[in-house]
């Protein structure tokens, strides 16, 4: 079966190349969001593909050892077809993929994907999931890959605004932030947390990890002198973060937080708000962490203390 091609191929390959994404060296900022996408669709493999004239190459992945598959018969190549996610719940009974490297080799039986889609209207490439056994879609997983797929275009355009910069002016640029507090790190999910973890340390802030708000309680008391900031999940086993929360006030109520709170949370937003907290939603991008408890940290010291 001849494989289809948007009708915009032309200026759509203009475009991919205008960017000069292609054989690029592995970059944190695409590896975290295929880690986020993996994370958030509970997926194995999650990738950000860059689609050419031939082939289909692999910018960002996790769960997969290809650097690139040929466009006949890929995924991709019909997901840069439309906007909207494009799901494959069984490959390997669809006539357009059964016979594709993926599933015949990998053994990919679920695929979902959403264009990385120009202003212009110009699909460059997909940031996909996929299972090597069926897997479900929810509305809120779809949302996600909406989310983080603009995300990966709004990092191809700064990306390429920052290239005609020198080496020099982009360390400058990067040593300018010079934070030094210290922060508690609380998050049940062992992949996420190593991601914040190392996201946070990136730019210069001491760290304590904790796998549940029991043992985050436990470094709180060994060192609570030094803690700045508490970053929390809300929902985690033993003790939640609301608990958490509750527990290292009553002890140090100028404690600052950063709540992390998902789509299913049962806490509101307003609730929170009482703590003196700041909120971040998911999914979201260790930039934006990084942001928030920026802003965090600095509240107090430029207002009269007042949440916004």
């Amino acid at each position: 079966m001849q494989t289809p091609q948007p009708q915009n191929e032309g200026s759509r390959l203009d475009s991919l190349r205008s960017y000069r994404i292609l054989e690029t060296s592995s970059e944190p900022v695409y590896d975290d969001i295929v880690h986020l996408a993996a994370l958030i669709c509970d997926a194995p493999v999650a990738v950000i593909a860059f689609i050419d004239e031939q082939r289909v190459w692999f910018k960002a992945k996790i769960g997969l050892e290809l650097d690139e598959i040929p466009r006949a018969g890929s995924f991709c190549a019909y997901a840069i077809l439309q906007s909207d996610v494009l799901i494959v719940p069984d490959p390997s009974s669809d006539e357009r993929f059964m016979s594709g490297l993926l599933v015949k080799q990998i053994g990919i039986q679920f695929y979902a994907a959403i264009s990385l889609m120009t202003d212009d209207s110009l699909a460059l490439g997909t940031l996909a999931v996929m299972d090597r056994v069926p897997h479900l879609m929810t509305a809120e997983q779809s949302d996600s890959l909406h989310i983080l797929a603009r995300r990966v275009m709004r990092e191809l355009k700064l990306r390429r605004t920052r290239e005609g910069q020198s080496t020099e002016q982009g360390l400058h640029l990067a040593s300018t932030r010079q934070p030094s507090a210290t922060i508690l790190l609380v998050e049940d999910n062992a992949n996420l947390r190593n991601l914040l973890q190392r996201t946070l340390e990136g730019v210069g802030f001491s760290v304590f990890s904790a796998a549940d708000g029991a043992e985050a309680l436990r470094l709180y008391h060994q060192a609570h002198h030094r803690i700045d900031l508490v970053v929390s999940d809300i929902v985690m086993p033993e003790l939640n973060g609301i608990e958490l929360a509750d527990r290292i006030l009553a002890d140090r109520p100028e404690t600052k937080f950063l709540f992390i709170t998902g789509f299913g949370d049962e806490f509101s937003l307003h609730g929170l708000m009482k703590y003196g907290a700041t909120v971040l939603e998911k999914p979201f991008l260790p930039s934006q962490l990084v942001r928030k408890v920026e802003d965090t940290l600095h509240m107090g010291q430029e207002s009269t203390g007042t949440q916004g």
